[in-house]
């Protein structure tokens, strides 16, 4: 069930990971970057908008498409043109030398930006990423995920997610959900840094003896409250 609030969406995805009370708090302006196909950029880029969970209603949202499985050093000049400060990419990468991928990775935490991307590609192997896996409402791994117990990263609700263009489930949804959190935590906290961002994401909070966290919205704003004002 999903119903509006004080103009707000309340959800009980939201409910999940703690974001209904800090939805309230800021309106979410911070630009986030799209980087997934053609066919995948409308459903992502429209999760944490009006017409999905009302997370960062205020953001611009860039899609950069790319085709699918492309090579390792396509991806990477993708990167390097990103301009915002929130990348959100849900893409299989193909073939080829991933050299030049982990180093336009390793430039993107050079130039300050947060890269947030589904727990099942390529870019997830990158230690700067934020890998994030897909849970049902309940907070269990969802169906199609078989999360290694050191795995690292977050859960986010990933399963029929509201959007513009009707729900809509997956990795790459669930990694739009903590993107758009990044937004609206960093329109709150504009001088934080994306090293302070990403470590207030990655908290989490805790359910299960292993794997990842579940993403917990008032525990990063905790944090982000008290070490980057």
């Amino acid at each position: 069930m999903i119903s509006e609030v004080r103009g707000r969406v309340r959800s009980p995805l939201l409910d999940l990971v703690r974001l209904t009370r800090v939805v309230r708090w800021g309106s979410g302006a911070e630009p986030v970057e799209v980087i997934a196909t053609e066919a995948d950029t409308p459903f992502l880029s429209g999760v944490g908008g009006e017409g999905g969970l009302a997370i960062n209603p205020m953001s611009p949202v860039v899609t950069r498409a790319v085709g699918q499985a492309r090579p390792p050093e396509e991806l990477a000049e993708v990167l390097r043109a990103v301009t915002a400060r929130i990348a959100l990419v849900s893409l299989a990468v193909g073939e080829g030398d991933e050299h030049p991928l982990r180093a336009a990775l390793d430039d993107t935490a050079t130039r300050d930006i947060l890269v947030v991307t589904a727990g099942d590609t390529a870019v997830a192997d990158h230690p700067w990423t934020i890998p994030v896996l897909s849970c049902t409402s309940s907070g269990r791994p969802s169906w199609f995920v078989d999360p290694d117990p050191d795995a690292r990263g977050l859960f986010a609700p990933g399963e029929e997610v509201p959007g513009p263009q009707g729900p809509t489930t997956g990795n790459g949804v669930a990694a739009a959900v903590v993107a758009a959190t990044a937004a609206l935590l960093w329109s709150m906290f504009p001088t934080a840094t994306a090293p302070q961002v990403r470590s207030a994401l990655l908290i989490g909070t805790s359910h299960r003896p292993s794997g990842p966290p579940l993403l917990d919205a008032e525990r990063a704003h905790e944090q982000l409250a008290h070490y980057a004002t």
